[in-house]
């Protein structure tokens, strides 16, 4: 530039508006675009986007296990050989045992599965029947002891080990076969049967009063003993009939329905008077 020269001119471009866009990704997965423009304020004024919420067919389903199993039952899958099928009939805590002893034992007509989130357990009967059965055949063994006279054959009491044998077939036995027969009759006769689970869980927990029934028979007086198991039969026998007689009377006639649970009374009234005559007489 010579000196004195007059400077060159600062040419100045008009730049054309920005249109922004700006894209909403969602949860429903879609892109809704949103046409914005710059303001004076320099803010964009979006057009309103449509939210579609994700389908809730299997969000907090109330079929899912409470217990642990709600993969199997998701998958509709049933395996007899997986011990993840089994696991959610184990997982309970000693609250909820707790209550359902107590229930067991109770002479009011509450149902067992009354509360909704009250699930069957496999637990429960599990440890009720084994403990019955050392309980039978220990205090069998204790009465026959305090009620033994010498003879001239026998003049030292023994000890008869077949009765935890025999408490161990019967009482598993019972606590399984009927049960399941129970449940086959209740798919052949009625259009809404009997849950397996539900029906092994309650036989299961009837046999609870059993327990310190057993016990007490230890006293070598043979009328105490028949009044005992008679007690224990006839509380055991009502939280059988109180948690079954609806789905029986209400899907067969009276006649039906009174025959069906005269069946199951005198199933259980068998039970009680083999153990009477077995493990004290």
């Amino acid at each position: 530039m010579a000196a004195g020269a007059a400077p060159d001119a600062v040419v100045v471009e008009e730049v054309a508006p920005v249109k922004l866009e700006f894209q909403n990704f969602g949860t429903s997965g879609e892109g809704a675009a949103l046409d914005g423009r710059i303001t004076k304020g320099g803010a964009a004024k979006p057009a309103a986007a449509s939210f579609k919420p994700p389908p809730s067919d299997n969000l907090f389903s109330d079929k899912q296990s409470l217990l642990g199993g709600g993969a199997a039952q998701q998958s509709g899958s049933w395996n007899p050989m997986s011990l993840t099928t089994y696991q959610q009939y184990f997982d309970v805590d000693t609250a909820d045992i707790l209550n359902r002893l107590k229930k067991a034992v109770s002479p009011q007509n509450e149902k067992f599965f009354s509360d909704d989130m009250m699930k069957p357990d496999l637990y429960g009967p599990f440890w009720l029947c084994t403990t019955l059965i050392f309980c039978m055949a220990a205090a069998g063994n204790l009465g026959a002891m305090m009620s033994f006279v010498p003879t001239e054959e026998h003049q030292a009491f023994t000890y008869n080990f077949s009765k935890l044998t025999v408490a161990t077939s019967v009482l598993y036995g019972y606590a399984g076969v009927v049960p399941l027969v129970g449940w086959a009759v209740s798919k052949w006769m009625f259009s809404a049967p009997f849950g397996l689970i539900e029906l092994v869980c309650v036989y299961g927990y009837s046999l609870t009063i059993f327990i310190p029934a057993s016990l007490l028979c230890v006293i070598p007086v043979e009328i105490l003993r028949w009044i005992i198991i008679a007690g224990a039969f006839a509380l055991s026998v009502k939280f059988i009939t109180r948690n079954v007689k609806d789905v029986v009377m209400q899907q067969l006639d009276d006649k039906k329905a009174l025959l069906v649970l005269l069946i199951v009374g005198g199933m259980h009234g068998c039970l009680a008077f083999l153990l009477k005559i077995y493990f004290y007489s």
